[in-house]
């Protein structure tokens, strides 16, 4: 529930609480000797069990090690409660359009801004880029966490607002670090596909001395770094199902993968500059309209070109599948093969590093600091960038508009060169297709990280209490090189500066057409907290308990782009940043209360007060009833929670930004005549892909008629709301034996007043039916040229302004189950079985009120199965251990396509449906490994990934570049790690 209350009640009841507490306290009998407690995350009281009213799922040090993972973040994302949705459970292998080299998580698809994510209950400062890819909001990188830092991570899976404030609204994932070591440790490991691709290298070493109990200290640390090798994707192409998907392509008219498949390339084509593009030319017996690049424009191609690649020697002019109304290739492209030249995984460096101190001040306070730094490096190579391959008028020579924060456009001419131009072979103005290879394609990322708490915890009276003085921070600068400048390259274009020529060209003459384009920003989080519980007093069940907090914090973003950016100076590059800071101040309680002895309540109250958009209240009820003790246990909870805007939603941002919407085709109503929905055509001539396809939408829209993303402005609202959440949990945990452990547990969440940008599609839906209603959102080409004729302001439309704003409702439901068997030791050794999953009966959104609600579980609009469930064997017997596990995931139905692609008759659909096209298929894959401890101190393991290469998962057709899980070793298929680890005490 969010109030507008003042903070001081909240404030003035826990100050009373305080004190009835310790007049109860000295009325009360001294307590028997504590048994040892523990802090468990969904709880800020101690307790001698670790079982709480809330769902916590505890991954040990030990399970990490032997998880067969590279990574604890891939460890994370097979678990079935974190997901993988779009803007969720972000992969670092290749980069988002914003930002590079991130990975974060995020539970039960709420995405990663529904999701807190902690360190030792304490915040991270979230990378310091604006992203409205992934995140909506903040992303918390979790890639800078060193592995061997980490003793377990806990999975909160219920609402924890009340105690964790903003951003719980779907659970924590909390990174506990280790808190004390006495000797060394070191670790080394190696994983690639089965192939030898994708290889992944790291090492570590951690050390401790002192003993806290004996000698009054400890001093721990650790250093690691690891390195990721590059993969291309042309050394993915036996995997997948990528024959299906270039039959289908070919049906469409679209040439294969893994061929020279585009006509820009280093050694450019040329074609004429005609007054008009209308109408067609027959060539080779088949009507070509002179739009084409095929058309009768083209005027020859600068010779140089590999054999291999040109079209007539090394390429057919007819590839195999064209549709007999394709234009033939002419002879003479030059094709460029855009596979060898991409990567699908961005190599990547991490350096990362630990220290904490603990001094002991007497018997029962401790003083502790520590001090965490990390280092990520991705650098990843594209395609080298072509200008464009649209052809041009004499009249209307502009192609590519990029918006600026002012409002306005920088339109990009087409690569028109001059006669005399000494890379003009004819008489008159040419106009260009070229691919500049020389100039590179590589995008770097560096994320540096910083985080120092300095401490003191123990007990003072009848008080256990933890204060810290926490300084988290977060460096990010990205460099795309060499990217193409609209102020330089047509000066240079005038005075013959750069060539185009392949790649013999002088820094000097690249730096005529092109400079890096850098982004820099700065997060930052300083924060001071008192936490501190004790018990009360004595009812039916034990003693009862109190946690009582306080939290004052401030956030600092700063995201810069450089000049360039500002001034629209890039080509086909945006400008997106942010400055702003805010204070938070935050109360909290919990009560524990021990009702009689089998019977637990748990109720926590939180208060915050934001400077930027005022106040917030949280509630958590909970319990826990034993049953039957030691057998049946019942729990629940139920609790409200929030999300704040973040800096770059509701302070001083900007984001510009390329917008697709595959839902359904939208219509421009001024140049679209779409008395035919089904044929909508443009009334421009030649067509404007554009007019009958707003948004770019690719979802059963034929290729000829995709314009690609549309460029938009997305600006902060001062007045945004936070989100509100509401969750339930209900569950079981039964153990009939010693031997056996089992837990159903039942969940709802819904988050309400969701911040999201402003869709295109609703745009011109309020556009098409009242044109005046927000005109001013609309941007069209202000060129008389490209009007249509007699029609004042009536160009095509070349952006679209949009806004965060509170939209409606997303709302989730399912079940955790999660069983585990511990069979009794025998002669061959001991075994035990796991196995968990959750069952999500439905994912619904409204974005817009009064329209029917997207009903999204199973389908890869939120790439969330209705089922993702492992199975694991373990054995172990003196030095050695294995295991064997079952993955399963089901299958996601594709939104949009599925209908038809069932139904149809149509040769492209009969494709998909007999190749499993019509949905992401499901995952059934099979892991194993095995360690020996036979050597003293030595830990060997080995592991492989997806035993049988399945690749029932993967996205084949019609998404081109997506029929594997991009940017994932999931994309490598099989693949095998090794390790060793020592241990010397």
């Amino acid at each position: 529930m969010m109030t507008k209350r003042m903070f001081r009640p909240t404030l003035a009841a826990l100050a009373v609480l305080t004190l009835a507490t310790q007049v109860q306290a000295q009325t009360a009998a001294s307590a028997a000797e504590k048994l040892e407690t523990v802090t468990v995350t969904g709880s800020l009281i101690k307790r001698t069990d670790k079982e709480t009213p809330s769902v916590v799922q505890i991954l040990t040090r030990e399970d990490i090690r032997n998880s067969g993972h590279a990574t604890v973040e891939d460890m994370l994302r097979a678990t079935s409660a974190v997901d993988n949705s779009f803007g969720g459970s972000v992969q670092d292998g290749a980069s988002s359009g914003f930002v590079s080299g991130v990975a974060t998580l995020s539970l039960r698809g709420f995405g990663a801004q529904g999701t807190l994510v902690l360190i030792n209950g304490r915040r991270i400062a979230p990378v310091a880029a604006v992203d409205i890819n992934f995140g909506r909001g903040s992303l918390i990188n979790v890639n800078t966490i060193p592995k061997g830092a980490i003793d377990r991570v806990e999975i909160l899976k219920d609402g924890a607002s009340a105690l964790y404030g903003s951003d719980a609204m779907a659970g924590v994932i909390n990174y506990v670090l280790r808190k004390d070591f006495q000797g060394v440790e070191a670790n080394a490991s190696y994983s690639a596909s089965d192939t030898g691709v994708g290889a992944t290298k790291s090492g570590g070493v951690s050390f401790g001395f002192g003993d806290l109990a004996g000698k009054g200290f400890n001093v721990f640390g650790g250093l690691e770094a690891s390195r990721r090798s590059a993969v291309w994707h042309s050394e993915l192409k036996d995997r997948g199902n990528l024959d299906a998907f270039n039959q289908y392509q070919n049906l469409s008219g679209v040439t294969s993968r893994f061929t020279p498949d585009s006509v820009a390339s280093n050694y450019g084509s040329y074609y004429r500059v005609p007054a008009s593009l209308a109408g067609s030319t027959t060539i080779d017996g088949i009507s070509v309209l002179n739009s084409n690049l095929s058309g009768a424009n083209y005027l020859g191609t600068k010779p140089g070109c590999a054999p291999e690649n040109t079209v007539g020697t090394g390429v057919p002019n007819r590839p195999a599948g064209f549709l007999p109304t394709t234009a033939s290739l002419r002879t003479g492209f030059c094709r460029y093969n855009l596979d060898n030249a991409d990567q699908a995984i961005a190599p990547q460096d991490r350096v990362s590093g630990l220290v904490r101190a603990n001094l002991a001040l007497g018997s029962s306070l401790t003083a502790y600091a520590d001090l965490m730094y990390s280092s990520t490096e991705t650098v990843e190579t594209g395609i080298p960038r072509a200008f464009n391959n649209a052809l041009v008028t004499s009249g209307n020579a502009f192609i590519t508009p990029t918006p600026k924060l002012d409002g306005t456009f920088v339109q990009h001419g087409a690569l028109i060169l001059p006669v005399g131009h000494p890379d003009n072979p004819t008489t008159e103005p040419v106009q260009l297709i070229y691919r500049f290879v020389d100039l590179g394609a590589e995008d770097k990322t560096v994320q540096k990280t910083l985080r120092a708490t300095v401490g003191l915890e123990g007990t003072i009276g009848d008080w256990d209490f933890d204060s810290a003085l926490l300084l988290s921070k977060s460096d990010s600068k990205r460099t795309q090189q060499n990217r193409l400048r609209n102020d330089l390259l047509y000066k240079s274009i005038a005075a013959g500066t750069y060539r185009f020529n392949g790649s013999d060209n002088t820094a000097a003459a690249k730096a005529s057409v092109a400079s890096d384009a850098v982004n820099e920003g700065e997060s930052k989080i300083t924060a001071v907290d008192v936490r501190a519980s004790r018990e009360l007093f004595e009812m039916g069940g034990g003693r009862a308990a109190v946690a009582l907090g306080f939290e004052a914090r401030r956030e600092e973003l700063t995201s810069t782009p450089d000049a360039n950016y500002l001034a629209g100076n890039y080509i086909g590059l945006v400008a997106n940043g942010a400055s702003g800071s805010r204070d938070q101040y935050a109360a909290f309680s919990e009560l524990r209360l021990p009702i009689f002895k089998a019977l637990e309540v748990q109720a926590a109250l939180r208060q915050e007060k934001f400077s930027d958009f005022g106040n917030s209240t949280t509630g958590k009820l909970g319990f826990k009833w034993n049953v039957l003790p030691s057998t049946v246990a019942l729990r629940g909870t139920a609790a409200t929670g929030f999300r704040a805007p973040s800096i770059s939603q509701i302070g001083n941002s900007f984001a510009l930004s390329f917008h697709s919407n595959n839902e359904r085709r939208v219509f421009d109503s001024l140049r679209c005549n779409s008395s035919n929905p089904a044929a909508p055509v443009s009334r421009s001539i030649p067509p404007n892909a554009r007019d009958c396809n707003v948004v770019g939408a690719t979802t059963g829209v034929p290729v000829i008629d995709r314009p690609g993303s549309i460029p938009t402005v997305i600006a902060a609202n001062p007045n945004l709301k936070p989100e509100e959440s509401k969750s339930f949990t209900a569950g079981i945990v039964f153990s009939p034996t010693k031997y056996v452990d089992m837990s159903i547990d039942a969940w709802y969440f819904r988050r309400d007043q969701e911040i999201r940008a402003s869709r295109g599609i609703d745009i011109m839906d309020t556009y098409n039916a009242d044109p005046v209603a927000n005109a001013n959102l609309v941007i069209r080409n202000t060129n008389p040229a490209s009007w249509l004729p007699g029609v004042a302001n009536s160009g095509p439309i070349v952006a679209l302004v949009r806004r965060y704003d509170n939209f409606n409702w997303s709302k989730t439901q399912g079940v955790d189950w999660d069983l585990n068997v511990r069979l009794p030791d025998t002669e061959v050794g001991r075994f035990s079985v796991r196995l968990n999953g959750t069952y999500t009966k439905r994912f619904d959104v409204q974005v817009i009120s009064g329209t029917a609600p997207s009903r999204w579980i199973g389908t890869t609009s939120s790439e969330i199965p209705k089922s993702k469930a492992t199975a694991q064997l373990d054995w172990r017997k003196d030095n050695w251990r294995s295991w064997v596990r079952f993955n399963h995931q089901d299958k996601l139905e594709r939104l949009g396509t599925t209908g038809p692609c069932l139904s149809s008759t149509t040769a492209t659909d009969v494709i998909r449906r007999n190749n499993g096209g019509c949905f992401l298929g499901a995952e059934r894959t099979y892991d194993a490994g095995f360690s020996y401890r036979g050597f003293k101190g030595f830990v060997l393991a080995a592991s492989m990934m997806n035993l049988t290469n399945d690749y029932g998962r993967s996205i084949d057709v019609p998404q081109s570049f997506n029929y594997w899980d991009s940017g994932t070793t999931a994309m490598l298929g099989r693949r095998y790690s090794l390790s060793i680890s020592y241990e010397m005490d």
